[in-house]
């Protein structure tokens, strides 16, 4: 081993290929570090002279890593995200354990808020901090520490743990279930979907060998939330997650249009960490107790 192969890089000259390598442009490194171009240009070309390797190949226009330089990347970014993790837990242990959770809101509403009394029951010194949003988080430019995310788990790079099974069936008002007898009679209502599952009510009539969707007409909302909403005011019928319809359906606020159910299998909700940094305490415990959960109610 070479002496230069022996010592660390200017660990400036690493954020500096990591963001660039991230971001493949010299420009928009030089924006989210908040240097000039050429302090960035300078800082590539100072870590290439250390490790004696061409980590870029630039065109007028264009950067793409070479294979060496797609290999360091991957070591460079686990590194230093673990870096930045364990630089978090450790300023923050003596303030609070707090954990920043992104969820959706439906799920958060029906699912995750009621059972939360029992984890800041068992739990009091861990905060959980709860978002939502419809978007994908971003584990390296997001400040998350876990998320619950809709899909089919395949997702590189990410631990992903299913948590509930997503049962679709069809919902509507105690009043509009007298007017519903067979699917043809859905063409007489409107069918409300949710626009970040556009493929649920034709996935759930198809199940059912119904492929005559002529004459339906439809409605859209954002998420499912407003659709259980414009459905327990007699608006029409919508596509439910029957675990998280569940209080609303004991209310009596809904009630089932059809018995029909639809298993997507696979396609649920899942339990998302990312998979470069170790797994902090609190997270474990909350990890735990929400997959104990998940299981007692499956």
């Amino acid at each position: 081993m070479t002496p230069t192969a022996e010592r660390l890089p200017p660990l400036n000259a690493l954020r500096v290929f990591e963001t660039t390598a991230r971001l493949l442009s010299m420009q928009e490194a030089a924006l989210a570090l908040h240097v000039t171009p050429a302090a960035v240009s300078k800082q590539i070309q100072l870590l290439e002279q250390h490790l004696n390797t061409q980590l870029f190949i630039r065109s007028h226009r264009k950067l793409a890593l070479t294979p060496a330089g797609e290999k360091y990347y991957a070591h460079v970014s686990s590194a230093l995200n673990s870096i930045r993790h364990a630089t978090h837990e450790v300023a923050s242990r003596s303030v609070s354990r707090s954990l920043k959770i992104r969820a959706y809101t439906t799920f958060s509403m029906y699912w995750l808020i009621p059972r939360l009394t029992s984890f800041h029951g068992l739990f009091p010194d861990i905060n959980i901090e709860l978002t939502t949003s419809l978007k994908w988080m971003d584990f390296d430019t997001e400040d998350v520490d876990a998320a619950i995310r809709l899909g089919d788990g395949d997702w590189p790079g990410l631990v992903a743990l299913p948590l509930i099974p997503n049962i679709l069936a069809a919902v509507c008002s105690p009043a509009l279930k007298k007017s519903l007898h067979t699917l043809d009679d859905l063409k007489k209502t409107v069918l409300l979907h949710t626009l970040a599952r556009p493929d649920d009510w034709s996935q759930w009539l198809a199940s059912q060998g119904y492929t005559d969707l002529d004459g339906m007409h439809h409605r859209n909302y954002e998420s499912s939330v407003l659709v259980y909403q414009a459905a327990m005011r007699g608006q029409g019928v919508g596509i439910a997650q029957k675990a998280l319809a569940v209080p609303l359906i004991e209310s009596g606020d809904l009630v089932y249009a059809f018995p029909h159910e639809l298993d997507m299998h696979a396609y649920t909700y899942y339990f998302v960490m990312p998979g470069n940094r170790p797994i902090r305490p609190e997270l474990k415990v909350f990890h735990d107790w929400l997959m104990n959960r998940a299981e007692m109610d499956g």
